[in-house]
């Protein structure tokens, strides 16, 4: 679904013609049928693990460091917490999340040193980080999505506690529901990271690549032009664009399956952490135990 969702989003449609896939089923049909069945849509997948342990257990760690401890954050607060978080996870992971992206569009079977070396090629050191501008932007799906999620829970699961509800699958539907809720709102910068994250090399407000500056500096009537095409590099001005030539309609190409697979994926993520958590405890617990009664015969 991930792989999917990343080809939709990275469609052009400023031809005319007509887009490789018309939506979510299209392109499964597509993938399956045209480039080699089932293993061309699980392309990346050792890299995206790798992506997404490190991204998860980075923004985890920062979340917890920084979110105060002995009170109840503020509304403003939290959601600060959240992104301040997400951006130093993704300021160490964005490389890796440029190579999956690379991976899943081109179904490259090159290693990951490769892919990196390529890209580093093509657009320098920096290159590595493209896309980062949206990822800076995209912080506020993780911290909306912990804001819903903890409203959600604070109100749902107090009142069912009486019920004869399975609190694991509750907890399972509002962190799904907090995160494609999350997903929807910011739906248009995952779009736009996708495009840069293609982009073989820095482009101008007109497509083209941009030629590196001359020896002996720039001249100064084209300053302004080269701050413009910087503007047009970030992350505004790739949805400006898409918005100019395809509609806006492009910036939500794959919507259905992206909320499809947030649904999934989080509430998955989070009710398999509440069950490992708890297992943990437990172990501890049996473990110590014994070590806490030799204790009381000690003491007797």
């Amino acid at each position: 679904m991930d792989l999917v969702t990343t080809r939709l989003k990275a469609q052009r449609k400023s031809d005319g013609s007509a887009d490789d896939y018309d939506g979510v089923i299209s392109a499964f049909r597509g993938i399956l049928a045209n480039e080699g069945g089932l293993k061309a849509l699980y392309s990346g997948l050792g890299t995206d693990v790798a992506k997404s342990v490190v991204d998860s257990f980075l923004f985890f760690g920062f979340y917890n460091y920084l979110r105060p401890q002995h009170r109840k954050p503020r509304i403003v607060e939290e959601l600060l917490v959240g992104a301040i978080a997400g951006g130093c996870a993704r300021a160490l992971t964005t490389p890796i999340s440029n190579v999956v992206t690379r991976k899943q569009m081109l179904g490259s079977e090159q290693s990951f040193i490769e892919i990196l070396s390529e890209i580093r090629k093509e657009s320098g050191l920096i290159g590595l980080w493209s896309g980062y501008s949206a990822t800076l932007m995209l912080t506020l799906n993780p911290s909306i999505t912990f804001f819903v999620n903890r409203r959600l829970a604070a109100r749902i699961i107090p009142a069912l506690e009486e019920e004869d509800v399975p609190i694991a699958w509750i907890a399972f539907l509002i962190a799904a529901t907090s995160k494609a809720s999350a997903t929807a709102i910011t739906y248009p910068f995952q779009t736009g990271k996708t495009r840069l994250q293609m982009a073989s090399g820095p482009v101008n407000s007109a497509g083209a690549v941009l030629e590196p500056p001359q020896e002996g500096g720039l001249k100064p009537k084209h300053v302004l032009r080269r701050i413009i095409d910087l503007l047009n590099q970030s992350i505004y001005g790739v949805i400006i664009r898409i918005i100019k030539n395809e509609g806006a309609k492009a910036l939500y190409a794959g919507l259905q399956g992206e909320l499809l697979k947030s649904f999934f994926s989080h509430g998955l993520t989070m009710l398999t952490k509440g069950v490992i958590h708890r297992f943990v405890v437990r172990v501890w617990f049996i473990m110590l135990l014994p070590h806490l009664r030799q204790r009381r015969l000690q003491t007797k």
